[in-house]
């Protein structure tokens, strides 16, 4: 049995036990299950002992009419999708040393009753989702020495934009090296710079405004996890693997395997503002 087919396989065992029951007949569960099978196929990474290991974060896009009955008549859906996604990475023989974190998100571009998902390792010391403090005065982020991490953002669940520079600016202009075409965007909306090694977002009066995880925000430091709201478009702000060393004579450093990045754009030089 190939990858695919096993893991398919997997998804529909799954199904077969109460996780069926999770989705008040709004969502098919087999189509859930194999999705869930699938971002945890495609994400998984090797660790340093040559280990597979499961990805730790999930986020379940869904319509926002589904995404807000289902909030409301299975408030603890995260839990117990956390629970069979654990569940799932055991039956597959990959590695899952924390409870996987499960966010379930809106996203108006999604059809009704669909679904999908998108899933990362993330490592467990710098993912702090719940909540997301904005910079003391006189504070610094992390000295730089301590990053390891490759940044990117997730746009609307489906485009991925790879963080290579020192300031990035996001907007709905199409001079900004990240476009949002969104009408409640504003043309120049906020800016990520990089200081002493982290990404900290700075809200640039936009009309709207920013939030981060559901707080509103002017300048605050970024975390792997973070989901940014710009004016109610959600973007993920996430940080992929190192590069493993292995301690060895000849150091030889052998990479975590990551997803394809087909899909994902480099950025950009800005092109002309048509205004």
């Amino acid at each position: 049995m190939n990858k695919i087919a096993r893991f398919e396989a997997l998804a529909e065992r799954l199904v077969e036990g109460t996780f069926a029951r999770l989705f008040a007949g709004r969502l098919h569960p087999l189509k859930v299950a194999t999705h869930l099978a699938r971002s945890m196929e495609d994400h998984q990474i090797l660790s340093p002992e040559g280990i597979p290991q499961a990805p730790t974060h999930y986020w379940v896009y869904l319509h926002p009419n589904d995404c807000e009955a289902l909030e409301s008549e299975q408030p603890s859906l995260t839990t117990e999708l956390a629970h069979h996604v654990a569940k799932l990475a055991d039956q597959a023989g990959l590695a899952l040393d924390v409870t996987p974190a499960v966010h379930i998100l809106p996203d108006e571009n999604m059809a009704p009753h669909n679904v999908h998902v998108e899933a990362r390792w993330m490592p467990v010391e710098e993912t702090p989702v719940e909540s997301t403090r904005e910079m003391e005065d006189g504070e610094e982020p992390e000295s730089e020495t301590e990053v390891q991490h490759r940044p990117f953002l997730i746009i609307g669940g489906r485009r991925h934009v790879e963080l290579d520079r020192a300031v990035v600016s996001i907007g709905r202009a199409l001079d900004n090296d990240v476009i949002l075409e969104d009408p409640r965007v504003s043309r120049y909306h906020a800016q990520l710079r990089q200081r002493y090694g982290r990404y900290v977002l700075y809200d640039l009066g936009s009309s709207d405004g920013t939030q981060i995880n559901g707080y509103p925000v002017e300048e605050c430091v970024l975390h792997s996890g973070d989901v940014i709201s710009f004016a109610g478009v959600q973007v993920i702000y996430g940080e992929d693997p190192p590069t493993w060393r292995r301690g060895t004579a000849q150091d030889d450093t052998i990479p975590a395997p990551l997803p394809d990045r087909e899909d994902t754009p480099p950025l950009t030089a800005p092109e002309a503002d048509p205004d």
